[in-house]
């Protein structure tokens, strides 16, 4: 039988957003390589809900299932839920225009989540191609183009969504993207275009091209110029990339001229990477770490450990920003007792890193979800860790 353990048990019990929580200190704040929260180190172990908007959106039977999902998750102490704050693709933004409707269905959620004590990471723009694909452009319009239509949809709805909740301490921080770095500097394995991601009944183009190719370094020019819009829109929040941990030869192939170059990067190679993708005005460091992905470098031979972390919390603190784990998570249906979830739980607690979310908190259709009903021992894990 679980018992409900309040969040004041926490290390981080000023997660609970209530009105009287509008006091000093009453939004997220870096200080050095820590998070800081009314005064008090943030700890939480809590998880994703990619869908939690759109079926909020859907209404019915979606919005019930959403709020059931929240309901669960702060009963069982899961308190910060990172998910995409807008479409995936341009089928999504068919009601954008609706504005009532539309961001009522946002107010819904966080309303919902302010009675609930739950804080909330909205991404902004999850997929990169969303707006170039609304705009019949390509992705380095977006990124390099200001006066592109793609870039004025992206600002138009960054400055909307973070323009409503910039008082709002229901909101933990800002996310600016999902992942962007891993499509970045790829432009030798796809010369003449691709076709991933090209579902054109969603409103998809048929093909990419060369021009949704990106570098490294286009992509801090973006990361840069979005950041930017959101702290001139709101200053309370604190901002962060989204993105993964570095591929491990990701400075590497960001000095590659023409040619892919997947040489290990050394530590000092992996600091300046997250240092120059990391620059300010973003405030926080983001990180997904993943079985044999994220953990298989500076020596490590065991997929199912999470050893890689101790070098990468060594980077960051180089870099000298607070990092934190937004995706993690193991393979159930092989390893029903996530010994690798279990290991980075451990390493995170030991490395004092203040946030560290699971992929994917009770999302019917996706085989990565984690649920009491589906995952009851990954859940107890979680529980545990949290209590710890």
């Amino acid at each position: 039988m679980w018992k409900f353990v309040p969040l004041a048990a926490f290390a981080v019990s000023a997660l609970c957003l209530s009105a009287a929580a509008r006091a000093e200190g009453q939004f997220l704040a870096r200080k050095g390589t820590d998070l800081i929260l009314r005064g008090k180190p943030l700890r939480l172990v809590s998880v994703n809900k990619y869908d939690l908007f759109s079926r909020y959106l859907k209404g019915g039977d979606d919005r019930a299932q959403a709020l059931a999902s929240l309901e669960e998750a702060a009963r069982r102490g899961f308190t910060a839920i990172r998910f995409n704050g807008g479409g995936f693709w341009p089928v999504d933004m068919k009601d954008w225009h609706r504005q009532d409707f539309y961001w009522g269905a946002f107010d819904a959620l966080v309303a919902d989540c302010k009675r609930l004590g739950i804080g909330l990471i909205p991404t902004v723009n999850w997929n990169t191609y969303l707006f170039p694909d609304m705009a019949g452009e390509c992705a380095l319009d977006m990124l390099l183009n200001p006066d592109s239509r793609s870039w004025q949809y992206l600002e138009l709805y960054a400055r909307q969504l973070v323009g409503r909740y910039r008082d709002s301490d229901t909101i933990l921080f800002w996310e600016l993207s999902n992942e962007l770095n891993l499509g970045a500097d790829l432009g030798p394995m796809r010369p003449f275009g691709w076709s991933d991601m090209n579902w054109r009944d969603l409103g998809a183009p048929f093909m990419r091209l060369r021009r949704d190719n990106y570098t490294t370094d286009q992509m801090n020019v973006y990361a840069h110029r979005l950041a930017s819009v959101i702290h001139e829109v709101d200053k309370n929040h604190l901002v962060s990339t989204g993105y993964s941990a570095p591929r491990p030869a990701a400075q590497h192939m960001r000095r590659q001229k023409g040619q892919m170059d997947w040489t290990a990067d050394s530590l000092d190679e992996l600091v300046t990477y997250l240092r120059d993708t990391h620059a300010d005005p973003i405030d926080l460091i983001s990180i997904h770490f993943y079985s044999e992905h994220d953990n298989m470098r500076f020596g490590n031979k065991d997929p199912l450990s999470a050893k890689a972390l101790d070098q990468l919390k060594q980077a960051t603190d180089r870099v000298g920003k607070p990092v934190y784990i937004g995706e993690t998570g193991d393979n159930y249906a092989e390893r029903p007792e996530a010994p690798f979830l279990r290991d980075v739980l451990d390493t995170a607690r030991r490395l004092n890193i203040p946030l560290t979310l699971v992929w994917n908190w009770d999302t019917p259709g996706d085989k990565f979800s984690v649920s009491p009903t589906t995952t009851p021992r990954v859940v107890e894990l979680m529980a545990n860790a949290n209590k710890r």
